[in-house]
């Protein structure tokens, strides 16, 4: 018997957009537009539930999140990471 693998994803969240996917821009937008102005990049991004909906109708499964404060004096933004996966055919 064949032993199942997996593949994986992590997907990073910025204010509820999917920004980066295995540390790949996810922006509709060219990431070098997007840098110089950073509203329309994040706009170009899809929804994190729209993102998830489209990566599960491709067969990948939410495994974990993690939240992680980001380490700026002042700051309240948060990290989030989504963990995904799915067998490999």
């Amino acid at each position: 018997m064949t032993p199942m693998t997996f593949e994986y994803r992590i997907a990073m969240l910025q204010q509820g957009k999917v920004t980066y996917v295995n540390g790949q821009w996810a922006g509709r937008m060219p990431l070098q537009m997007a840098v110089s102005n950073s509203a329309k990049g994040l706009e170009s991004c899809d929804d994190e539930s729209t993102w998830l909906q489209n990566a599960g109708a491709e067969g990948w499964e939410l495994v974990s999140v993690t939240v992680t404060p980001v380490q700026a004096p002042g700051s309240q933004e948060t990290l989030t990471r989504l963990y995904l996966k799915r067998r490999r055919s």
